[in-house]
């Protein structure tokens, strides 16, 4: 077997966001590199997929101007010539007929409470329920019963609010059943939101495929940088060495002195498996629970556009409906997404063509494809232990959307793990 090489050489396994953050992060510290992917795209979870002839992604994503290290490495990588990535947009909630909420251009968190106050649907006893109970929720320095739910958070809440507003709010951005979601990580969602910056409430829709958007730049940069990215390369086991880690590939056992794991939880138990130091954290990741994401495509007349770029759906599996004409020019292209979906029905595309009809008749559809991902995030459930970056074994890191941090599964949670797992790499050198 080749010997460890004298000067660091890290390993990344995992090209999703946080193993690209990982890799770039390391590259640019002037660290050899070798990032692994098991497919043949970057991006993990959130990735470009082929479907009819068409780049599509395989959920459809938004992104909070809260987000800043996302937000920050998307800016970096992007090149001067490339049409920006990201339309931002201000934080609008429109569900016609029953329900519209929109954040007026005043300092936060004054734009949450005056878009409360005048949102529409809402009784005003409802509305200054909902502004006070905000105003609380984001100035209450005492802290979260780390076991409560959102829907024991909210309970005080009118019906109409936490059904219109609150619930659909915390599956969007937990991905979990607001009777089984932390209140703590949801409080924490809000106050990222609507606290700090009025700016921080926007949504950002992507422009382009998720894997361009961020991944296939990263990767891009690393290589320039002198580091190795490799596709299509299974990494199925990482053996300690009395001077670093070996991983082993199909194809070979390679020496390296460091490793960044960065795949999903679920798939790290058997990868570490050699790694006595890590069994204890791969008991830990056993517990968790999983949630899928349903995103359904559908093609009408290409002369057809929503009058929004994105609308909330009510009474049915979707939440929302994006126009991808407007952000990707895919003309008549729409997105539906089901968060949460555990128990969608078999015909819930139908049931989602059917809420979009009460806000515009497109016509008939010419094609449809659903996407399902069954483990697209963990459950993020009152209490969830999340690990450091940092593990037991020297030369092992982590990186990815379920570290410790403030947000959920999120592509700013999955990148500020990589930069965080990086760094802590760095420091140990």
């Amino acid at each position: 077997m080749t010997a460890i090489p004298k000067t660091p050489h890290v390993a990344v396994v995992g090209g999703g966001w946080a193993g690209c953050t990982a890799a770039l992060t390391l590259a640019e510290a002037g660290v050899a590199v070798t990032l692994f992917e098991a497919g043949r795209t970057l991006g993990g979870r959130a990735r470009a997929v082929e479907l009819a002839g068409r780049t599509l992604d395989n959920g459809q994503h938004i992104l909070l101007g809260a987000y800043e290290q996302c937000l920050q490495l998307i800016g970096n990588l992007q090149s001067a010539d490339a049409p920006d990535g990201l339309w931002r947009l201000p934080l609008a909630l429109r569900q016609p007929p029953d329900f519209s909420l929109a954040c007026p251009a005043l300092p936060a968190p004054l734009h949450l409470l005056a878009g409360l106050l005048n949102a529409h649907g809402l009784s005003w006893r409802e509305k200054l329920v909902a502004a006070r109970w905000a105003h609380t929720l984001m100035n209450d320095r005492a802290d979260t019963p780390a076991h409560l739910s959102v829907s024991e958070l909210t309970r005080e809440q009118p019906e109409r609010v936490s059904r219109l507003l609150w619930h659909p709010l915390c599956v969007s951005a937990l991905n979990t059943p607001p009777q089984a979601a932390s209140a703590r990580v949801f409080r924490d969602v809000i106050r990222a939101a609507f606290g700090a910056s009025r700016a921080h409430s926007d949504m950002l829709l992507p422009r382009r495929d998720l894997t361009a958007l961020l991944p296939a730049t990263a990767a891009a940069r690393v290589r320039e940088l002198g580091g190795e990215v490799r596709l299509a390369c299974r990494v199925s086991a990482i053996e300690p060495t009395a001077e670093g880690v070996t991983l082993a590939t199909r194809d070979a056992a390679v020496p390296f002195s460091h490793a960044i794991v960065a795949v999903a939880p679920q798939h790290l138990a058997a990868l570490a498996a050699p790694v006595a130091e890590l069994r204890p954290l791969a008991d830990q990741l056993a517990g968790y629970r999983y949630e899928p994401i349903a995103t359904a495509y559908v093609q009408y007349d290409p002369a057809f556009r929503l009058s929004e770029p994105v609308f909330a759906l009510a009474d049915g599996p979707a939440q929302f409906v994006f126009d991808r004409g407007r952000s990707h020019g895919q003309a008549g292209l729409l997105a539906f997404v089901a968060s949460a979906a555990a128990r969608l029905p078999a015909n819930w595309l139908d049931a989602a063509e059917a809420q979009l009809r009460r806000i515009a008749d497109p016509g008939p559809a010419s094609w449809r494809k659903a996407i399902v991902e069954k483990q697209a995030t963990y459950a993020c459930v009152p209490g969830l232990p999340r690990p450091a970056v940092s593990t037991a074994h020297p030369r092992v890191f982590l990186a990815g959307d379920y570290t410790a941090g403030p947000y959920p599964a999120t592509l700013e949670s999955a990148t500020q793990s990589g930069v965080q797992s990086a760094r802590a790499l760095l420091q140990s050198l």
